[in-house]
């Protein structure tokens, strides 16, 4: 959006959201041309504009309203699949305000949208540091030292553990683990979480939910790299794994097994990654008994290396 105006000057504001209504008016004058009936992410992005153009238009307009109004409009459009919409909204977000967290991170998901990866990763950064974050990047060497001398468990996700009554045994645990897009049922799974394992492809809601270590696994850098721009949340996690700890079944550095499949199971590379650390007294598998939680040759693995398993078949202890 090239408005060259005076840095932080009223006329400059005035003119960049001015702009953006003009950009939301042809899209509505567009999406009108279609006829028909709008389906709900639409329905949505047209009220929201609504509301900007509202604010916008008031007698005494309050420029936090209406800058809130503007980042809804982004984040509406860019659900609806409007990635040009919300670029534009996005870019006046950054424009208006230099220092809103809200504005970067609604930038850095719209440029990651639109294919451009390295601006995105640059935009996330803008926002994490706007917003104080305290995220500490963490190596092999620093999660050794998380998980040694503790008993470890890492929780499978399915309703075999949901259904249990495993959930205080699960929490009684010095360190839980969790996968992917994991929820948590008291009775069944506990409630603790200490470690977040998820692979870079995963778009789920576990990245949003608190930690205290998230540890993303991808064999391929650029993605797993861009995946971490995506979708790490500021303040959702204490430390966060670097790229030593992205791979560990084909790095050479670490298990270095380059006959697995690309991008294995993340509870298996977990399970891999603890047993190849060898510092826990007690590493416990809960949930992986049942068919369809490992691939054939995980499966295979992790049955010959268990020490012991439980009647139910619910547990399966690598030490």
């Amino acid at each position: 959006m090239k408005v060259r105006l005076r840095p932080g000057s009223v006329a400059r504001a005035e003119d960049l959201v001015t702009a953006c209504v003009r950009e939301c008016a042809g899209y509505l004058t567009a999406l009108d041309g279609l006829g028909g009936t709008l389906v709900p992410e639409r329905a949505k992005l047209v009220s929201a504009i609504g509301t900007l153009v509202a604010e916008h238009a008031a007698y005494e307009p309050s420029p936090d309203r209406s800058f809130d109004a503007l980042l809804n409009v982004g984040r509406i459009a860019l659900d609806a699949g409007e990635v040009r919409l919300a670029r534009r909204v996005a870019d006046a977000g950054v424009a208006l305000r230099s220092r809103s967290q809200d504005a970067w991170r609604l930038r850095a998901q719209a440029l990651a949208a639109d294919g451009r990866e390295a601006d995105s990763v640059h935009a996330h950064g803008r926002s994490d540091a706007l917003a104080g974050e305290e995220t500490r990047h963490i190596g092999v060497e620093a999660f050794r030292a998380q998980v040694a001398g503790r008993a470890v468990c890492v929780v499978a996700n399915g309703e075999e553990v949901a259904a249990s009554d495993l959930g205080g045994v699960i929490d009684g645990y010095d360190l839980v683990i969790r996968l992917d897009s994991f929820q948590t049922h008291t009775p069944g799974t506990g409630d603790r979480t200490d470690v977040h394992a998820v692979s870079y492809r995963s778009d789920g809601p576990g990245w949003r939910r608190r930690v205290d270590t998230r540890l993303v696994f991808g064999d391929r850098p650029a993605e797993w790299q861009a995946a971490i721009a995506r979708h790490l949340v500021p303040g959702a996690q204490s430390r966060v794994g670097d790229r030593s700890l992205s791979r560990p079944l084909r790095d050479p550095a670490l298990i270095g097994e380059t006959s697995w499949a690309a991008d294995a199971g993340t509870g298996f590379t977990m399970a891999r990654l603890l047993d190849f650390l060898d510092v826990s007294p007690r590493i416990d598998l809960i949930g992986f008994g049942p068919p369809g939680q490992l691939r054939a040759e995980e499966r295979q693995w992790i049955l010959a290396r268990a020490r012991g398993r439980s009647a139910d078949g619910m547990r399966l202890s690598l030490r």
